[in-house]
């Protein structure tokens, strides 16, 4: 079955990072997302020294802006998440982890976000407590860190050998973080090691238009499996299961991983298996 648009990447909710800094901006932002075709959102903000450092009010602040945009009439489908600085892994309990990790218990995952710079082996030390915590590792955007591709991306194969997926950025594939940045996110979803391509999305010129970058992956790709890196399909609660028994919470043979929100009870799945 076909399903629909996912970004798993998304800085949305207002005023806590980077990303829109009112409320008016995340409804602009949102509705951008859905004019371009999206209809699933996971809200990814920086959870890291210089933005947010507890985690504990974001689910308080998703259901603020999904009242907002309901009354908006956009229907976007809203989950919490968010975007790991690996240096935060080993100081936040495991409730916190919990708060950003998305998915049903036994096959969650966490956003996390490599070093653009510098030596990379105290993230594959944070990727690996967060797989000894019980989480899946989906590393972001890792087209942009240097160090995971650097000596023909011996970091990058590290990780995927222990078990994470990856999102390559939207706009890296259409040159928006540099040639370089563009360079390895073409390689990497031509090889077909990339399970998810997201947005990135914080406004301004970093739009959450996803069809800028399925455009481009088509180029490489045939156009059902770069559709595949975006759509979510509904899926049944035992495959969630079963990939909490894989590596990492991660079963990198299948869809993905399934996907809902506990409060809800929605279930999908994030399609492309490496």
């Amino acid at each position: 079955m076909t399903g629909r648009r996912a970004d798993i990447h998304f800085h949305l909710l207002p005023g806590v990072d980077d990303g829109p800094a009112t409320m008016e901006d995340a409804v602009e932002l949102a509705r951008a997302a859905q004019r371009d075709g999206t209809a699933i959102v996971v809200a990814t903000p920086h959870v890291r020294h210089d933005f947010v450092t507890d985690p504990s009010d974001l689910p308080d602040r998703l259901h603020e802006l999904r009242e907002r945009l309901a009354r908006e009439r956009i229907a976007l489908q809203l989950h919490c998440g968010g975007e790991l600085g690996y240096e935060m892994v080993g100081s936040l309990e495991q409730r916190h982890l919990e708060t950003i990790a998305v998915g049903p218990s036994g096959a969650s995952w966490i956003l996390l976000e490599p070093p653009n710079e510098g030596p990379d082996e105290e993230l594959h030390l944070a990727a690996d407590e967060l797989r000894g915590r019980g989480f899946g590792v989906v590393l972001a955007h890792p087209e942009r860190s240097a160090p995971l591709m650097a000596d023909d991306a011996a970091g990058l194969r590290h990780e995927l050998n222990r078990g994470s997926v990856l999102q390559v950025n939207a706009w890296s594939l259409a040159g928006g973080f540099g040639p370089q940045a563009e360079r390895s996110a073409i390689w990497l979803v031509g090889s077909g090691v990339v399970t998810t391509l997201a947005s990135d999305a914080h406004g301004g010129v970093r739009s959450p238009e996803l069809s800028v970058g399925l455009e481009r992956a088509s180029w490489g790709l045939t156009s059902q499996r770069a559709r595949m890196l975006t759509e979510a399909s509904p899926a049944r609660a035992d495959r969630a299961r079963h990939a909490g028994a894989c590596a990492g919470g991660v079963d990198r043979t299948r869809r993905f991983t399934d996907v809902y929100d506990s409060n809800e009870g929605s279930a999908w799945a994030q399609p492309a298996s490496v």
